[in-house]
């Protein structure tokens, strides 16, 4: 059973709460947040501010504050106010825009802006009540630091000449720190034990610095490097990433430990004597955070911007690939728990270097889609999927077991391949009966496991097209035709007690195509294809390879053949290639049809896999 870990003082030094008002959570940057289960791959709410929402949302009293920048086509820049239960525009104020996370006390809002002034904005109307100039060379990025909110003051950096600022409550400059040189363009600082940590640049030496509350250098640490992220703090010491190591300073200034490493902006979060941190070629790490042993390393699908949050014993982070991707994984093992895929339309891209922010059980994201999402602990998933005959493998402790396809874990199955959501299916084979064949148990889905509410037991229950109770196990429960199948988190009593529900619209297939490959080919002749086909019933079928290339040029060829119910026959299909057709990639997809029915009535589609025309 996962246990929901909640994180005290001692443990990490850190407070961090639902409250928190600052980009990663806390004054000392940890990304550690407390939570009543597990965040899901399911949708609250979310809403379109257009543009790109590079900046991380940050809660605050019922209100999500973030800002969006540079879109394409019409777009509506500003610092907006969301409800933070409904997603609804409350206000938005044009004037500003940029990458920087706010910062919130009490109802004042600051907030760094494109123009380079730092403002003070009023948290109920909008309005700007400060505007201070501290970046004298805004270029493209103006303050992308996130400002920080520490014993009164307020902490921000610019970027041009590595200067740390401390203003006051106001918004009047109490001093200033510069080191001189150009430092990243995102970092940020942090606090804690009356000291202020923050990225600078002398002279082209990069160094984590290190002041006191009256603006004197307390030590400074050189690093190889550009110092890429905002540091973080924790179990003594501060971890900070540059684009060649990642570092564990001593909070005297000494060194505890570094790796090599390909640091990013992506900030460390702290949590269970560990701290875990993305780097640029895609990969999320753990590392002891004390010795810098590492544990384990999660390959996502493509680089990692965004900061890392912890709770309840899972990693939530995003990728800034065109098609941005949340992960949730176990903070244990990395295991992926679930993603949510952003799928943009053809010449977007929907990269995500916003960072996860949790608040009241739900998590708050920003992506270049221009949206803003939120994910919640409950609620419902609903899917439509194909089933085919034939059987699929499924690995249960270091054990493959062979399911038909057309039963309830089937479906399961069939929905865990959905484009924009996958999630994680674990099985116990304890109670496997050889001689039927069945017996598979569902232990958890999306990391949701069976576990004890006040004396009941919550778990996964599976119920039928009648939203009757099924009786046997998923791999036992065959389905024919169409049927709904429901996947039930809760005490098991009805489906109205469910916290997750699974909804899977599941139609059976007479006839389908379990795998496609294709060979690449040449002008004037042939690719050829291999179609693996199942049937549950008697017959003649046709099927078809067929698909088009970047202009829409196409290429395609036939076969017949004959299949008796419960057959599998891996078909060959020679595709005809033009003299004059173009060269490069398409995109080929198998279809089945009845004999009977061709060239009408498609019966089942596989795809895409590519064939290279030289």
């Amino acid at each position: 059973m996962r246990k929901v870990v909640l994180i005290s003082f001692l443990l990490v030094m850190v407070t961090a709460t639902a409250n928190a008002t600052t980009f990663h959570g806390d004054e000392q940057r940890t990304g550690n947040f407390s939570v009543s289960s597990e965040i899901l791959p399911i949708l609250a709410w979310k809403k379109e501010l257009t543009g790109l929402v590079g900046a991380s949302p940050v809660y605050s009293d019922g209100h999500i504050f973030v800002t969006n920048w540079y879109g394409w086509g019409s777009w509506s820049p500003g610092l907006y106010s969301l409800n933070a239960d409904t997603g609804e525009v409350e206000w938005r104020n044009d004037r500003i825009t940029g990458a920087s996370s706010v910062a919130v006390y009490g109802d004042t809002v600051i907030v760094g802006n494109i123009s380079g002034h730092l403002h003070y904005v009023n948290a109920t109307t909008g309005a700007i009540e400060k505007s201070v100039l501290l970046e004298s060379s805004p270029s493209w990025w103006g303050i992308a630091s996130s400002p920080l909110i520490y014993n009164g003051s307020v902490y921000v950096t610019t970027f041009s000449n590595g200067t740390l600022w401390s203003l006051d409550l106001s918004g009047n400059v109490r001093w200033r720190f510069t080191t001189g040189g150009e430092i990243a363009h995102y970092t940020s600082p942090t606090a804690y034990n009356g000291l202020i940590f923050f990225a600078g640049n002398e002279s082209g030496s990069n160094a984590l610095f290190a002041v006191d509350e009256t603006g004197n250098l307390v030590w400074r640490f050189p690093v190889e490097g550009k110092i890429t992220n905002t540091p973080s703090v924790g179990y003594g010491k501060v971890f900070v990433a540059t684009d060649e190591k990642l570092y564990a300073v001593n909070l005297d200034g000494s060194e505890a430990w570094s790796v090599n490493f390909n640091g990013t902006m992506s900030t460390a979060a702290i949590a269970y004597d560990k701290i875990y941190v993305g780097s640029s070629e895609g990969k999320l790490y753990c590392f002891n955070a004390t010795t810098g042993e590492k544990l384990w390393e999660f390959t996502a699908n493509g680089k990692i911007d965004s900061s890392p949050a912890v709770a309840g014993n899972v990693v939530y982070f995003a990728t800034n690939t065109p098609q941005g991707t949340i992960y949730a994984v176990n903070a244990d093992t990395g295991k992926l728990l679930w993603y949510y895929r952003l799928i943009p339309p053809s010449g977007s891209y929907y990269n995500i270097m916003s960072s996860p922010f949790i608040a009241n059980d739900r998590l708050y994201i920003g992506a270049d889609s221009g949206f803003v999402y939120c994910f919640n602990v409950s609620g419902s998933l609903a899917y439509d999927v194909s089933l085919i005959p034939g059987k699929f493998d499924v690995e249960v402790n270091g054990k493959t077991y062979s399911v038909n396809r057309a039963t309830a874990m089937g479906a399961l199955y069939a929905a865990q391949q959905h484009a924009e959501v996958f999630f994680e299916i674990t099985l116990d084979d304890s109670r496997y009966d050889e001689q039927t064949g069945t017996g598979l148990f569902i232990s958890s889905i999306m990391g949701l496991e069976t576990r004890q509410v006040n004396g009941n037991s919550i778990n996964w229950s599976i119920w039928n097209e009648s939203k009757e109770l099924i009786s046997v196990t998923a791999d036992a429960y065959r389905i024919s035709g169409c049927e709904t199948i429901y996947y039930c988190y809760g005490d098991g009593s009805s489906l109205d007690t469910c916290s997750v529900l699974l909804m899977i619209n599941s139609e059976v297939k007479p006839v389908g195509i379990s795998s496609l490959t294709v060979s690449d080919g040449r002008r004037g002749g042939n690719a050829t294809a291999w179609v693996n086909v199942t049937s549950a019933e008697n017959g003649w079928y046709v099927v078809v390879v067929s698909g088009v290339n970047g202009e829409g040029e196409a290429i395609a060829g036939i076969s017949t053949f004959h299949l008796n119910a419960g057959d599998e026959l891996r078909v060959p299909v020679l595709v005809h290639i033009p003299q004059l057709a173009d060269t490069g990639r398409y995109n080929l997809y198998a279809g089945v049809y009845r004999f009977s029915d061709y060239p009408g009535n498609l019966i089942h589609i596989y795809g895409p896999e590519t064939c290279e025309v030289s």
